[in-house]
Protein backbone atom coordinates (compact mmCIF):
# COMPACT_ATOMS: atom_id res chain seq x y z
CA UNK A 1 0.00 0.00 0.00
CA UNK A 2 2.74 2.20 0.80
CA UNK A 3 4.14 2.30 -2.97
CA UNK A 4 0.82 3.29 -4.45
CA UNK A 5 0.91 6.23 -1.97
CA UNK A 6 4.47 6.92 -3.05
CA UNK A 7 3.23 6.76 -6.54
CA UNK A 8 -0.07 8.94 -6.02
CA UNK A 9 2.24 11.93 -4.59
CA UNK A 10 4.82 11.76 -6.95
CA UNK A 11 2.63 12.04 -9.91
CA UNK A 12 0.33 15.10 -8.10
CA UNK A 13 4.20 16.95 -7.84
CA UNK A 14 4.49 16.06 -11.42
CA UNK A 15 1.27 17.59 -12.39
CA UNK A 16 1.26 20.76 -10.01
CA UNK A 17 4.78 21.46 -10.76
CA UNK A 18 4.12 24.34 -13.28
CA UNK A 19 1.87 26.05 -10.81
CA UNK A 20 4.35 26.24 -8.44
CA UNK A 21 6.88 27.69 -10.59
CA UNK A 22 4.85 29.92 -11.86
CA UNK A 23 3.18 30.65 -7.88
CA UNK A 24 6.81 30.98 -6.86
CA UNK A 25 8.08 34.47 -8.67
CA UNK A 26 8.41 37.50 -7.43
CA UNK A 27 5.41 39.91 -7.59
CA UNK A 28 5.37 40.99 -11.44
CA UNK A 29 6.14 45.14 -11.92
CA UNK A 30 5.13 47.51 -13.82
CA UNK A 31 5.94 47.76 -17.41
CA UNK A 32 5.96 43.64 -17.24
CA UNK A 33 3.75 41.32 -18.82
CA UNK A 34 1.02 39.61 -16.07
CA UNK A 35 -1.66 37.02 -16.21
CA UNK A 36 -4.30 37.50 -14.45
CA UNK A 37 -6.43 34.62 -13.18
CA UNK A 38 -9.83 34.65 -11.64
CA UNK A 39 -12.39 32.65 -10.08
CA UNK A 40 -15.21 30.34 -12.04
CA UNK A 41 -18.03 32.62 -10.65
CA UNK A 42 -18.06 36.14 -10.33
CA UNK A 43 -16.12 38.78 -12.46
CA UNK A 44 -14.44 36.93 -15.64
CA UNK A 45 -10.43 38.18 -16.01
CA UNK A 46 -11.10 40.42 -18.76
CA UNK A 47 -13.72 41.79 -16.91
CA UNK A 48 -11.58 42.31 -13.85
CA UNK A 49 -8.34 43.93 -16.16
CA UNK A 50 -10.85 46.36 -17.76
CA UNK A 51 -12.30 47.76 -14.39
CA UNK A 52 -8.65 47.91 -13.47
CA UNK A 53 -7.76 50.30 -16.00
CA UNK A 54 -4.96 47.31 -17.46
CA UNK A 55 -4.72 46.46 -21.32
CA UNK A 56 -5.26 43.07 -22.43
CA UNK A 57 -2.10 42.36 -24.90
CA UNK A 58 -3.11 38.48 -26.34
CA UNK A 59 -5.28 38.22 -29.03
CA UNK A 60 -6.67 34.64 -27.50
CA UNK A 61 -8.47 34.43 -23.95
CA UNK A 62 -8.40 31.67 -21.25
CA UNK A 63 -11.71 30.98 -19.56
CA UNK A 64 -10.31 32.17 -16.15
CA UNK A 65 -7.07 33.98 -17.65
CA UNK A 66 -5.92 37.01 -19.17
CA UNK A 67 -2.38 38.48 -20.34
CA UNK A 68 -2.05 42.23 -19.28
CA UNK A 69 0.51 44.94 -19.70
CA UNK A 70 0.53 45.86 -15.84
CA UNK A 71 1.20 50.08 -16.67
CA UNK A 72 1.83 51.01 -12.76
CA UNK A 73 2.81 49.70 -9.36
CA UNK A 74 -0.40 50.16 -8.21
CA UNK A 75 -1.98 47.80 -10.79
CA UNK A 76 -1.68 44.48 -9.45
CA UNK A 77 -3.40 45.68 -5.88
CA UNK A 78 -6.41 47.25 -8.29
CA UNK A 79 -6.84 43.66 -9.89
CA UNK A 80 -6.44 41.79 -6.76
CA UNK A 81 -9.48 44.63 -5.11
CA UNK A 82 -11.37 44.17 -8.00
CA UNK A 83 -11.17 40.16 -7.53
CA UNK A 84 -8.46 38.72 -9.23
CA UNK A 85 -7.57 35.76 -7.12
CA UNK A 86 -3.76 35.49 -8.98
CA UNK A 87 -1.24 37.95 -10.69
CA UNK A 88 1.63 36.21 -11.68
CA UNK A 89 4.56 37.08 -14.29
CA UNK A 90 3.64 36.60 -17.75
CA UNK A 91 6.50 36.28 -19.23
CA UNK A 92 7.19 32.38 -18.33
CA UNK A 93 3.49 31.63 -19.29
CA UNK A 94 4.30 32.98 -22.59
CA UNK A 95 7.07 30.85 -23.02
CA UNK A 96 5.06 27.83 -21.54
CA UNK A 97 2.62 28.48 -24.18
CA UNK A 98 4.80 29.64 -27.37
CA UNK A 99 3.36 32.92 -27.99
Amino acid sequence: MSNVTLIIAAGVIVMISPILMLTSQGRPKAGQVALVISAPWGPNAAQIAEKSGVQEIAPERAPLGVLVALDSDQSVDRLYSNGAWLVINGKEVLELCSI
